[in-house]
């Protein structure tokens, strides 16, 4: 029935446009099949959502709900290892610190203790020497009397046998 209105035009370019209207305004029409379609479109929406979408949306909420716990709870985590390397780290500089101060008050007592056994020797070293010197002296002056002694004593020989009288050592 409708392409009879067709059937005088024979000019194609104008004949597809019209075929197109034509065929557009049967599918586009309202009837009782629209309402059904449309009912049943909206009833499959509800069905779907209650049975369908509506589970697998808790079940991904909660799954991204337990990984930000677990993200959470790794970042928790995350910031107390952080936290105790930052004290370990610091007790660690102190502990150096303490051992290098150690270390430089037993440099500085060793150093001290060497100095003053330095001194101690020096002292009795200087100790001996003044002693060695004292002897020395002493040896020397008994000495210098002995010789001298023994130098009158020879003295008073040569001259009394060149004399030939006893001549006596006081140095008469």
């Amino acid at each position: 029935m409708r392409f009879e209105l067709l059937r005088g035009v024979t000019n194609s370019a104008v004949t597809t446009p019209i075929l197109v209207l034509v065929l557009a305004e049967s599918v586009l029409s309202i009837d009782g099949s629209f309402l059904f379609v449309f009912i049943s479109i909206l009833l499959l929406i509800y069905i779907l959502n209650r049975t369908l979408f509506k589970p697998i949306n808790q079940v991904l909420d909660e799954r991204e709900r337990l990984g930000a716990g677990r993200i959470g709870e790794a970042r928790r985590m995350l910031a107390e290892h952080e936290e105790r390397l930052k004290r370990y780290e610091s007790q660690l500089r102190e502990a150096r610190g303490e051992a290098y101060q150690r270390i430089e008050a037993d440099r500085r007592e060793a150093a001290l203790a060497r100095q003053r056994m330095i001194a101690e020797v020096k002292a009795e070293t200087s100790a001996q020497i003044d002693a060695a010197k004292q002897e020395i002296a002493k040896q020397a002056g008994l000495a210098s009397k002995n010789l001298e002694n023994e130098a009158r004593a020879m003295a008073a020989t040569i001259s009394s046998q060149i004399l030939r009288r006893p001549v006596s050592a006081g140095g008469d």
